[in-house]
């Protein structure tokens, strides 16, 4: 099992930690409480499927070619 801070989990998206920590209170990102102090962890699996959740057709991102043809 690979825990990852939520330092680590920031980084690994290129997001600040204030997004990470969002994520995880909206219950969007599931966090796991450990050690006697409650540090957050997140499971490395959990944020990879979170990722592949968020992922957006790359064909609406693309330029119409029809258009880009007529000018």
């Amino acid at each position: 099992m690979n825990l990852l801070t939520i330092q680590e989990s920031a980084d690994l998206m290129k997001v600040s930690e204030s997004t990470v920590r969002r994520l995880i209170r909206s219950g969007r990102l599931p966090a796991y409480k450990v050690g006697e102090r409650g540090q957050v962890r997140v499971k490395a699996i959990d944020l990879e499927q979170y990722v592949d959740s968020q992922r957006v057709p790359i064909v609406s991102a693309l330029p119409d070619e029809t258009t880009e043809n007529e000018e």
